[in-house]
């Protein structure tokens, strides 16, 4: 899983839930992008060793809606958004819940803070013999596995 899966779970929950009126930008806003819009950002990373090889990793985004219609617009669209990504889908079709979610309006713009977590499973390399030289009668030699000559 990759950060940007995340973010474009949030991109797919808001346009089913606000529609194709409102532009979604990940990372960074164009010069002269128009409103209503929303910016997905990612903040931060936590991860947490566990036992057993796996990791508790926790993901903070911040959701930011740029109103067309200034602060009053902004306010009431942090609860909807809130309510909207609460609960976003990979496109791998995994679940994920968001938590600690909060809000607030600074400078006329909708700030909404979420985390999402998941664990993920150390994989062990698992490293193959490379070459093996076998020896017939002493004298010849002969090469098996990689460097096949």
């Amino acid at each position: 899983m990759e950060i940007n899966d995340i973010q474009n779970g949030i991109s797919v929950k808001l346009q089913e839930a606000f529609g194709a009126d409102y532009k979604k930008y990940i990372d960074e806003l164009p010069q002269g992008f128009n409103t209503p819009a929303f910016l997905i950002q990612f903040l931060s990373l936590e991860h947490i060793r566990q036992m057993g090889g796996r990791w508790k990793v926790t993901t903070l985004f911040n959701v930011k809606y740029y109103p067309k219609n200034g602060i009053s617009e902004a306010s009431n669209m942090t609860l909807k958004v809130q309510k909207a990504i609460k609960e976003i889908t990979l496109l791998n079709d995994s679940l994920l819940c968001g938590s600690g979610a909060t809000s607030e309006v600074i400078e006329g713009i909708g700030n909404n803070y979420i985390r999402f977590s998941f664990f993920l499973q150390e994989v062990e390399e698992k490293v193959f013999m490379g070459s093996l030289d076998h020896y017939i009668n002493k004298e010849e030699v002969v090469s098996v596995g990689e460097n096949n000559s």
